[in-house]
């Protein structure tokens, strides 16, 4: 029936359906895990969690806090938070569920617990994690197997939440001190903030679903819980591709075992198996990945493997030192087992992936850095940690910084780490004096009051390109297979820019760049947002066109080799 269609009535009727005994399992208790939170009043619902199981017998009345004391945030004055659990026979999961229909009040535990004006969600089947992670598994309890229905009442306002969703730092804090005690995390899921959830995990069957290493079939394995009775099953193979079915097979499962036939369509493996005779499904999987062929890459580890080994003194006169290994070509290349490709090629990849890009845009995937009073430096290494790692993942062919304010210190922070021989690194800046603070000045002593006049501004070209050699002459370094240009921007050639990228020419899906959001030398240290910008190849050639302008030694900072 149309979700709109589904009542109260529909859903205590699907769950007395679904726990008798041998439809799903054998269930002969449900766990319940009450999140709440108390605002000078009666506790009120956070998240509710009940979970069918099948348990020996325990006393009905075991029940506790699993938070020791209250749970506070220091942002949200006035209110407290709490984890409580339990334990109820079956017998009593529908008639809670009646008399809060009836009266309105929740009392599972014997204390009230205020719940908001609740709407039934139809049934929804959740497999485990495979590949991919399913959200709803963030909070489920140990979905690993053939997967559960949940049946949820959802508060579809969560007005008295509002705070929370003004300020997702305050439900960031709760949540990873309700995670001491409990594996749930809430400011992943906080679209069911309010909500009360029965978790019913299939248990009268065990599924394994794998593949035919001689024909390539899809295999589905099937074993019985012992007090079931066997009963006719269906099993369903589908790879989906691009949106399209691209292959698909079904067949009774006869014995213990089902075969069906694939023909190898693009895309990954989904499966299913339906009960006709109670109309359930009793597992399903998310995509499934078969390993068809292994890449080993092998070179010789010497203990003279060539490292970039450099030293510098920073703006505060210590001497850091750095040791980045190299990642050498290797020297073998074995591929075991045949390769899956696309007969069509990779066209399709392409456009799908220039389509995701546009997407990911759309939904603004970022890292926000905001840092609170007396952390900045803190979070100013760990967002240059950030670049690192980016760096790291996408730099093998090369790595430009575009940044007005970037300097030898921003560059030996960054562009020095990359570990790639040879791979293409540029640098290009404005000469811009930071204006909150003076530049960093190891090696040239300035007067504060020369900083001050310039801040904000670009100073004479030479004043600030010889403070930048001065301080990379100062590192002691090899430079070992480090290929790096770094250049200004001054006078009447090329144009003035004011946006921060850091741009990967070449990976292996064309052009990238992230936005920074500030300057290299604040990353972290005061609210701006990294996120990858749209289009890669535009930003690129937008670099390209402005650094083939500054092409004259006047322009050149340094240069390794």
């Amino acid at each position: 029936m149309p979700a709109s269609d589904w009542n109260s009535t529909n859903a205590r009727e699907e769950l007395t359906r679904l726990i008798l005994p041998g439809v799903l399992g054998f269930y002969s208790h449900f766990e319940v895990t009450e999140i709440f939170a108390f605002s000078g009043g009666a506790p009120f619902n956070v998240l509710s969690i009940l979970v069918a199981e099948e348990r020996l017998a325990v006393s009905s009345d075991k029940r506790g806090m699993l938070s020791a004391k209250p749970i506070r945030s220091k942002l949200l004055s006035g209110w407290g938070f709490g984890v409580k659990r339990y334990i109820k026979p079956i017998t009593e999961l529908v008639p809670a569920f009646s008399a809060f229909c009836e009266s309105g009040e929740w009392q599972l535990s014997g204390e009230p617990l205020q719940l908001s004006d609740l709407a039934p969600i139809p049934p929804q089947f959740v497999p485990a994690d495979s590949i991919g992670s399913v959200p709803l598994n963030r909070v489920l309890k140990n979905n690993f197997w053939n997967g559960s229905y949940v049946l949820e009442w959802a508060d579809p306002k969560k007005t008295i939440f509002k705070p929370l969703f003004e300020r997702p730092q305050i439900l960031q804090e709760v949540s990873q001190a309700i995670r001491k005690s409990v594996p749930i995390s809430i400011d992943g899921l906080s679209d069911r903030l309010g909500n009360v959830l029965v978790q019913l995990p299939v248990a009268v069957i065990m599924t394994r679903f794998g593949q035919s290493r001689a024909s390539g079939d899809f295999t589905v394995d099937v074993a019985w819980h012992p007090r079931a009775t066997a009963r006719p099953l269906r099993v369903t193979c589908e790879n989906q591709h691009d949106h399209v079915i691209s292959d698909f097979s079904a067949a009774p499962i006869q014995t213990t075992q089902a075969v069906l036939p694939i023909r190898g369509g693009q895309g990954l493996p989904r499966s299913t198996v339906w009960d006709d005779e109670h109309r359930v499904l009793l597992a399903a999987s998310g995509e499934l990945a078969f390993i068809h062929s292994i890449g080993l890459s092998t070179h010789l580890v010497r203990p003279d493997t060539p490292a970039r080994v450099f030293s510098f003194r920073d703006q505060t006169g210590a001497t850091k030192e750095m040791r980045i290994p190299l990642t050498g070509v290797p020297d073998v290349q074995t591929i075991i087992g045949e390769p899956k490709t696309n007969p069509a090629g990779d066209w399709t990849q392409r456009r799908i992936y220039r389509e995701d890009a546009a997407r990911l845009a759309q939904e603004k995937r970022f890292i926000q850095y905001r840092p609170s009073q007396g952390q900045h430096e803190i979070e100013h290494e760990k967002a240059l940690d950030d670049l690192r790692f980016l760096i790291r993942a996408h730099g093998r062919e090369g790595a430009w910084l575009w940044d007005p304010y970037l300097g030898a210190y921003e560059v030996l922070d960054t562009l020095f780490h990359c570990p790639y021989p040879d791979s293409d690194l540029r640098a290009l800046t404005a000469g811009y004096i930071p204006p909150l603070e003076p530049r960093r000045s190891g090696c040239l002593p300035t007067m504060r009051s020369a900083w001050s006049a310039l801040r904000g501004k670009s100073p004479q070209r030479p004043v600030f390109t010889d403070q930048q050699k001065e301080i990379f002459r100062n590192v002691a370094s090899s430079h070992l297979s480090l290929k790096l240009e770094f250049r200004i921007r001054s006078g009447s050639v090329g144009w003035a820019f004011h946006d921060r990228f850091l741009i990967f020419p070449a990976t292996g899906l064309g052009a990238r760049a992230w936005s920074l959001g500030t300057s290299v030398n604040s990353l972290g240290k005061q609210h701006h947002i990294l996120q990858e910008a749209g289009d890669g190849q535009l930003i690129m050639q937008a670099f390209l066109d402005l650094w083939n302008e500054l092409d004259r030694p006047e322009h050149l900072i340094w240069k390794a080799p």
